[in-house]
């Protein structure tokens, strides 16, 4: 007896004392990696390009593709990027926020295993976006960010299992973010129930839900929690129009007071799946809130008046019904974005008297389970395909000097502008087409993106002020300009496809700053004519 016990204790003061110095906080499984160039790896161009906006009546079969009209919505494809990787294990977006040159997205492992991620993202230029920090949580889901004056703020369910100084799931984190680098421990504060499921800022907390038999609680700058609020299977927080809205998967919206959360007004919805992703967003008196099968809604602020209900657009073929959800929304500018979950991302166009207009449906692959729209900038989660990075090209300022734009009228034309060779052609605003073809004078100032290909034709004369974008990286997208025709540009241009100058044909750059980017093939023939000032972002024109 007196050999056993000594040894008993020996391996339990060892275990502990092992355990200790392994352990010292839960920062010990926090794995921080700021080697950009590794991470940015996993950003895929492959299928970058123009994208389409598929209309509302093409989707439902009311129109033949050839009566298509233009999309008013120029959109492209920057980037798909893969989750990141734990032990094997493939992480999924959860979040986004955006703010200024870059944005925080949020990750967790489905299932039961608490793995989680944030990274950050540099987008200051628009077509190469880059990770420039990663952190990941191998105890932790992470549900949902909001970036607010250099701090990062989470949303979190933990392992209480693996952590043991953790006694509660549902947790509170923030970080000091600056220059795509996170720059200070990240500190926690508890909640209640099983998980962090929602967060905002209001102009002096921090505002964040947990749910199930969860709560609403404001959290100040010394992560004190100084106001709470029950409420049952809370889902996400909103902030605008100092007003705080919460949603409840059993109740639907409580409006509340942001200072305090004594409630001001309720919104009615019916009951929702346990545990599903839904989110709101709030625009100038306007709330929008994923409603799951019933699509988003829209109401007005404070007393929480339904102004509409916006169906889902789509219901594919081989799709669970199930999956037909809409899971999120984000409002900016004047757009509604819908993450449809399998029926896809659908656009809707909000003007300031509130008419409604759907747009239609991205064409992208995969589901979509999150959106975040800020500016330019759209961010969409899709499941297995990981996070999709947009830019939405929407009306360009002209730039000036250089193209005469007056007299223009904006176009409303189909999706394949054809010119003929009498035509003088002068238009503004947006589009997006298919195809162009010219064989006369084309003026067109403002913002196109072209999906397909363009061909000036001799004698063809195509002057463009502002934003263009051309092509897809995967196909055989072309731009081609011919014997004596001439492309005559100001602004910004963007070339996904290839570019072929043949002999005797003239392109012409004119104005200050004006940039052309070609990630094709150029290809430059005899007797071409290249002038003016420009900046070449890719050398292809040396």
């Amino acid at each position: 007896m007196k050999k056993i016990y000594p040894i008993i204790f020996l391996f339990t003061l060892l275990f502990s004392c092992d355990w200790s110095e392994e352990n010292p906080g839960f920062e010990k499984n926090i794995l921080i990696n700021t080697d950009s160039q590794q991470l940015s790896k996993r950003i895929s161009n492959d299928e970058s390009g123009v994208i389409s906006v598929l209309g509302a009546d093409f989707v439902n079969g009311r129109i033949l593709e050839d009566d298509i009209p233009a999309g008013k919505l120029p959109m492209i494809l920057v980037a798909q990027v893969e989750g990141p990787i734990h032990n094997g294990k493939i992480l999924k977006a959860t979040h986004v926020d955006i703010h200024g040159d870059y944005a925080y997205v949020s990750y967790n492992k489905e299932g039961a295993e608490f793995i989680g991620a944030v990274e950050i993202y540099d987008i200051s230029q628009p077509t190469k976006p880059s990770i420039t920090a990663q952190a990941i949580f191998t105890t932790a889901d992470i549900n949902a960010l909001k970036y607010h004056e250099g701090r990062l703020h989470l949303a979190a369910a933990f392992d209480i299992d693996a952590e043991r100084e953790i006694s509660i799931a549902a947790q509170y984190l923030s970080v000091s973010v600056s220059g795509g680098q996170f720059t200070s421990d990240f500190v926690l504060t508890d909640l209640e129930s099983f998980a962090g499921t929602g967060i905002t800022h209001t102009d002096s907390h921090a505002a964040v839900t947990s749910g199930n038999q969860g709560i609403v609680a404001l959290i100040d700058a010394n992560n004190n929690v100084t106001a709470r609020t029950s409420i049952p299977d809370l889902r996400d927080v909103a902030y605008g129009n100092n007003i705080l809205a919460a949603l409840s998967g059993e109740e639907g919206v409580r409006i509340l007071n942001p200072t305090d959360l004594n409630e001001i007004s309720q919104i009615s919805m019916d009951r929702d799946v346990s545990g599903a992703k839904r989110t709101l967003d709030i625009g100038e008196n306007l709330l929008f809130a994923s409603e799951g099968a019933k699509g988003a809604g829209i109401y007005r602020l404070p007393s929480g008046t339904l102004i509409d209900h916006i169906a889902i657009l789509s219901n594919p073929d081989g799709v669970n019904s199930e999956d037909i959800v809409t899971n999120a929304v984000s409002f900016d500018e004047g757009l509604l974005i819908m993450a449809n979950g399998g029926a896809g991302v659908e656009i809707v166009e909000i003007s300031d008297n509130n008419e409604i207009n759907t747009l239609g449906l991205l064409s992208l692959f995969g589901s979509s389970n999150f959106v975040k729209l800020q500016g330019r900038h759209l961010f969409v989660a899709s499941g297995a395909k990981g996070l999709q990075i947009l830019e939405i090209e929407r009306e360009a300022s002209v730039p000036t000097p250089g193209i005469n734009c007056e007299d223009t009228t904006p176009y409303r034309g189909g999706n394949n502008l054809n010119n003929n060779s009498n035509d003088v052609m002068r238009y503004s605003g947006s589009a997006s087409l298919n195809n162009m073809n010219i064989n006369g004078s084309l003026t067109f100032c403002g913002s196109v993106a072209v999906q397909n290909n363009i061909n000036i034709n001799s004698n063809g004369f195509f002057e463009m002020s502002g934003s263009f974008a051309f092509g897809k990286t995967n196909g055989s997208s072309r731009m081609t300009i011919n014997n004596n025709a001439v492309f005559k540009f100001n602004g910004s241009a963007v070339i996904y496809g290839d570019l072929i100058l043949n002999s005797g044909s003239t392109i012409e750059f004119v104005g200050e700053g004006t940039s052309i980017t070609v990630y094709g093939k150029v290809t430059i023939n005899n007797n071409v004519t290249i002038k003016g000032d420009f900046i070449d972002t890719e050398g292809k024109f040396k």
